[in-house]
């Protein structure tokens, strides 16, 4: 166990930063919709469509 830390160490430290920062980013964003800044972006889009059709008169 000791040689394998030795050996792969920084590699094991770097693969387990990078899931973390993978399951920290989908925790915030939010899987579809569900996560808070998925629901503002969402919502920012689509009052930005309606602007827009209302400005050009599009149903």
């Amino acid at each position: 166990m000791k040689e394998i830390f030795q050996e792969y160490g920084g590699i094991l430290i770097t693969v387990v930063a990078i899931l973390a920062v993978i399951v920290v980013i989908t925790a915030v964003i939010g899987k579809d919709e569900n996560g808070a800044i998925g629901q503002a972006f969402m919502q920012i889009i689509n009052n930005f469509v309606a602007q827009a059709n209302a400005n050009t008169g599009v149903q």
